[in-house]
């Protein structure tokens, strides 16, 4: 059920008895120009003449169903390429701060998702959420490169699969994000093979890996080993059988050093 939001005052929010149909009644984007909670500055037309269609959830900190589907966006975004590939995702927020947006991302995501969130006061989400004419949330909308917005709400969400369908309409397939080690790991000389994994994640490094974790997209430990991986210039493997099929962060303490790779 989708919460509606009174343009008129904050202070007004009832509950919709049945989702609204078609939530922004624009058929061809409007451009905007917003800046996320990080400081970056993101212009729809730019991404989009960039040969990128662009997915928007609209949406507020004290939403419920945004709250309950958030995830599921967080986990598309991963799953068609991490904002690299065919599909940039952007969220845009209503009536909150930065700092609001920030602990709505801790608490609900697990810390930041990785595609820009913007809030609607200090980063310009109000506006946009104004020129979409948006009166329910979460509201997710589909914009080709031609600046048509081909959906106009997607919804049911009732999990990750939900968005695919959609995308898959429209010729738009899943792609995985690319592997990548942050700068420590690197510098460690560190390689994950192979990826996708199915039943053994193996990891080799130059040092002595003293200990690892798998945590998911949400940021909650799935695995953990304390004791002493492999010696140095030796294979360590990861039995990962028991994971469901998703993107996941490897962490490894590799001499005092925490090494994370996407994986």
């Amino acid at each position: 059920m989708k919460k509606i939001y009174s343009s008129i005052a904050l202070a007004f929010m009832l509950i919709a008895a049945k989702p609204v149909a078609a939530q922004t009644g624009l058929t061809t984007a409007v451009d905007f120009t917003v800046t996320d909670v990080d400081g970056n500055v993101h212009n729809l037309f730019d991404i989009l003449n960039n040969g990128q269609h662009v997915c928007i959830d609209f949406f507020f900190d004290t939403c419920p169903p945004c709250i309950a589907t958030s995830p599921y966006f967080k986990e598309t975004y991963n799953n068609f390429g991490c904002n690299e590939e065919d599909i940039f995702f952007i969220a845009i927020d209503v009536g909150d701060t930065d700092p609001q947006v920030i602990a709505y991302e801790n608490s609900v995501l697990g810390g930041p998702p990785g595609y820009p969130s913007v809030s609607g006061i200090d980063g310009g989400g109000n506006a946009v959420i104004t020129a979409y004419g948006i009166g329910a949330f979460p509201t997710y909308i589909l914009i080709k490169p031609d600046q048509t917005i081909i959906e106009q709400d997607m919804w049911p969400i009732s999990n990750a699969a939900g968005f695919t369908s959609y995308f898959a309409s429209h010729g738009l397939n899943p792609i995985p994000c690319t592997v990548g080690l942050n700068e420590q790991a690197a510098d460690l000389g560190i390689s994950v093979f192979p990826n996708p994994a199915t039943d053994l994640l193996s990891v080799k490094s130059d040092k002595t890996i003293a200990g690892y974790r798998v945590m998911n997209m949400l940021g909650e430990e799935v695995l953990i080993s304390s004791g002493t991986g492999a010696a140095k210039n030796n294979f360590n493997s990861i039995d990962v059988t028991s994971l469901k099929s998703g993107m996941y962060f490897l962490e490894m303490n590799v001499e005092n050093t925490l090494a994370r790779v996407v994986s």
